[in-house]
């Protein structure tokens, strides 16, 4: 086999060589540098460093404060799952019920001074509850959480069963969606 080129003389190889030599390597640049080229891009880093911070702190505020929603429905949840099971004993059952009025209570002490809502009883108690939910249409007044407060009290025969779908809905909204009331005028 011949190779497709042939070499070269020996004197032309070693002059092409000695050119080789002579010539200097290439020189390459250094990397572009990672640091902004003027200060008003670390400012603006800087800000918007800050501001992240600010806005992630803030976001924590809010998740932190909405903690008692969060414990409140996931009770909720639980009430409704002793309700509706056919395995609950009727014990437990009763107890689930006696407890919706307190739990309702308790979440509104979380977010409203305990002057303003301890001494609210009946139909006082009702209209807060309504001003407190927006679009509420007097849900509690007269609508599906009118007998809250009988599910503490009255005895288990007496209880309006019937309308606790309604009731646990109306509660589950309330949860998630009441805001401190405007006051009375």
């Amino acid at each position: 086999m011949t190779s497709a080129r042939a070499p070269l003389p020996a004197p032309a190889e070693a002059a092409a060589s000695a050119a080789l030599e002579k010539l200097h390597p290439l020189l390459e640049p250094a990397p572009p540098s990672w640091m902004p080229q003027t200060v008003g891009w670390a400012v603006l880093a800087a800000a918007l460093l800050l501001l992240s911070a600010w806005l992630g702190w803030r976001a924590w505020q809010r998740w932190q404060a909405r903690r008692y929603r969060r414990l409140a429905a996931r009770r909720l949840q639980q009430l409704r799952a002793l309700l509706k099971s056919g395995h609950t004993a009727p014990a437990q059952r009763l107890a689930a019920a006696r407890e919706l009025p307190a739990l309702v209570r308790r979440l509104a002490l979380a977010h409203a001074p305990r002057e303003q809502i301890a001494p609210l009883q009946g139909p006082d108690w009702a209209r807060w509850l309504d001003r407190s939910l927006p679009g509420a249409d007097a849900a509690f007044e007269r609508g599906a959480g009118r007998r809250l407060g009988d599910w503490a009290y009255l005895p288990e025969s007496a209880l309006p069963w019937p309308e606790l779908d309604g009731l646990l809905a109306l509660i589950e909204r309330w949860i998630h969606e009441h805001r401190p009331p405007e006051p009375a005028a």
